[in-house]
Formats: structure tokens, sequence, C-alpha cells
């Protein structure tokens, strides 16, 4: 990773700011608002020093962002038959994030990319297929 230590220092900074609020917040909704962040501070320092490992864990993150704001927003259409968002899968969610964030202090691509894989997972999850495949055991998160 080829990251000037002001930008690492920013991204620690949030990413530990978006760990802590999320903790503190009540409800998924509120969670998840808070961990959009995370991404966004990605995004943000990309302008100034891009690395291809902040490409790839913004795209990862938004993903699983987006999938968990969509799978609640299906919550909410009448009729439509949906299972609701597991406990687990919240769980693995903010689990994931503090693994990232022990992953990136000690810059380990490796390692923050077998997180982010573990992400990939989760953001599948949320989705149809994947959510079959979650609820019959053949994916694991």
């Amino acid at each position: 990773m080829n990251l000037p230590d002001q930008y690492f220092k920013i991204i620690i900074d949030e990413f530990e700011k978006v760990s802590k609020q999320c903790d503190e917040a009540k409800s998924l909704e509120d969670k998840l608002y808070f961990f959009s962040a995370s991404y966004g501070v990605l995004y943000r320092v990309m302008n100034f020093s891009c690395d291809p490992i902040l490409i790839f864990m913004h795209q990862i993150l938004q993903y699983t962002h987006q999938g968990f704001t969509q799978r609640l927003s299906q919550l909410r259409i009448p009729g439509l038959i949906s299972n609701s968002i597991p406990d687990v899968m919240q769980d693995a969610l903010f689990s994931y994030f503090s693994e990232l964030i022990l992953s990136f202090k000690s810059k380990d691509e490796i390692k923050i990319r077998e997180v982010l894989e573990k992400f990939s997972n989760l953001w599948y999850a949320t989705n149809g297929n994947g959510f079959y495949l979650f609820l019959n055991k053949k994916l694991k998160i």
C-alpha cells in the first residue's frame, strides 16, 4: 500500500469514529447511516492519493451498504414476501468492519483482502440468490 501517512491517519481516524457511532446507534437504519461514512472517507482520500486497495475497499464497503439498505427498503413494501435481516448478518457487518480497521492499521494487504472477501459474501447474502444460499447454509458469513 502506497499511502502517505497523513491520508492513512485520516482514514483510520474516520473508521474509528464510524465504528464508535455504529456501536452507539440504536437502530440498524442509524447504524447504516454512520457506516456510509466508511466508504465516503475513502472516496475523499482517493482524490489526493489513489491506491488500488482504497478503490477495492471503497467498492466493497459501498456495495455492502447498498445491499443492506436495499434489503431494508424491500422489507417495507406491502405484500412482498421477504425475510428480515437476520441478526447474524447485522453482527457480521460490524464485526467485519472492526477486522478491517485492525487489518488496515497493520497495513497488511493480504488480511485487508481477506476481510473484504467476507464483506463481499455478506453483501451477496443480502440479495435474492445470495439470501437463498444463506438460508440454505450454502453461503457462510
